[in-house]
């Protein structure tokens, strides 16, 4: 099979980031503007992004829609960023877009080039106005105000919790880092917002009266709770906002998704005012069809092993509430990779007081931490033994062989997640 238009796509990383919008509006417009030929939900924040788009998604699936959903980043393959009711592209049709978008930006002048998620992003609206779809929902990649994904003219922005994340590109505070995600913020336009740190919120409520947008956030318009969970197999939650719904179930767990169900069902109730065909059985079904993996996700049982792409302090701080929630007073052996651009001395200090036994080992990517430095730091934080496994691969084979009754977790990192997951395929767990 030809993969040059694959392999071209990922030369394109070598450009690097430039914010702005304007590479990625001349090259949809060179395609007719496919982005403006369906209505779009956009989300934006740190935290939770693709939970939220991935229970809308299925629930416009099972309304009938045919839902586009873009996502990022891949935790096996580039395909699954981009798929149509839950089937990512096929490759073959990847490839023939690549292709397609190498001839157009050959005749581009050097600065109107793309970099790699401009490119991906041009291909996967392009790809949806061909198979016309009704609805795309869109995660925004990073930030928001300068993300490509922000030519959308979506009819919903969503904003989930924001927290510090990519500091090099938004800013080293709260505030700067909400301003950038609020970009997403269309005038006369409905935003939803999870549940935010005050500094954040009064951002976020300063930008939509700015643009008049009408804005709905959590704890004030809208909540959910827990109503039960049986762990490993689902839990439910009651919601109230513009409808209330009660014992809807779900099969991502922890109480963070408890929150981002929350933030999905009051979107799906504004998009139901807005003249969406969204019955409530379409809602109960889509949120407990929505699967979304490691996202706490449970792997194998004897032992239990979970994988996490919690990737920065908050997430870990969300992972460690679901540890407290399903597991009370254990400890458990953790298999940690970490990025050079997370907080990531912060996020040992978190895992410190939980860990009989810390293996390291080095995501398949040069933005990894060595594992000795994360090795040699969580040692001031912790007594528990450590261990240092290059190999992603064999990291996870000795967590699985350890001798212990303390469930497994995979953690730091979503390229680690990834790496995990393709073990896991290839060896037939």
């Amino acid at each position: 099979m030809n993969v040059s238009g694959i392999k071209y796509l990922d030369k394109l990383t070598d450009f690097g980031i430039k914010l702005g919008l304007d590479k990625i509006r001349s090259i949809l417009s060179h395609l007719d503007n496919p982005h403006k030929k369906y209505k779009s939900v956009l989300i934006a924040g740190t935290n939770g992004k693709g939970s939220v788009a991935c229970f809308i998604s299925s629930c416009l699936k099972q309304a009938g829609y045919k839902t586009g959903l873009y996502t990022s980043p891949h935790l096996i393959r580039v395909e699954e960023r981009i798929q149509i009711n839950g089937k990512p592209i096929p490759v073959k049709v990847f490839n023939q877009l690549c292709l397609e978008l190498k001839d157009l930006c050959e005749r581009l002048p050097v600065e109107m080039k793309p970099t790699y998620f401009e490119a991906l992003t041009a291909i996967a609206f392009e790809y949806f106005r061909r198979e016309k779809i009704d609805v795309c929902v869109c995660e925004v990649g990073m930030g928001g105000r300068f993300d490509a994904t922000n030519v959308l003219e979506p009819v919903l922005e969503i904003i989930t919790p924001v927290s510090f994340d990519h500091m090099d590109y938004l800013g080293n505070s709260i505030e700067e880092i909400a301003s950038e995600k609020a970009g997403i913020i269309k005038h006369n336009s409905i935003v939803v917002s999870g549940k935010q740190m005050s500094d954040a919120l009064k951002v976020i409520k300063r930008v939509c009266r700015q643009k008049k947008a009408k804005l709905y956030f959590y704890g004030r318009d809208f909540s959910a709770k827990t109503a039960s969970f049986d762990f490993p197999r689902e839990q439910s939650l009651h919601f109230a906002g513009i409808e209330e719904l009660k014992n809807i179930s779900i099969k991502l767990f922890g109480p963070h998704q408890i929150h981002n169900a929350g933030i999905a069902m009051q979107s799906l109730m504004l998009l139901k005012k807005m003249g969406f065909d969204i019955p409530d059985h379409a809602i109960f079904d889509g949120m407990k069809n929505a699967v979304w993996p490691a996202r706490f996700q449970v792997v194998m049982e004897d032992p239990i092993v979970i994988i996490d792409g919690g990737h920065n302090p908050d997430g870990i701080r969300s992972l460690k509430k679901a540890l407290k929630q399903y597991f009370p007073e254990r400890k458990f052996v953790f298999l940690i990779g970490i990025l050079k651009d997370k907080k990531w001395e912060t996020m040992l200090k978190l895992l410190s007081n939980t860990g009989e036994k810390f293996i390291f080992t080095r995501p398949d990517t040069p933005r990894s931490v060595p594992p000795e430095e994360l090795a040699k730091k969580m040692k001031q934080f912790s007594t528990a033994a450590t261990e240092i496994i290059e190999n992603p691969e064999t990291a996870f084979l000795k967590l699985i062989e350890t001798k212990s009754s303390s469930p497994r977790i995979v953690c730091g990192s979503l390229y680690l997640a990834g790496d995990i997951l393709k073990t896991i395929k290839k060896r037939k767990f």
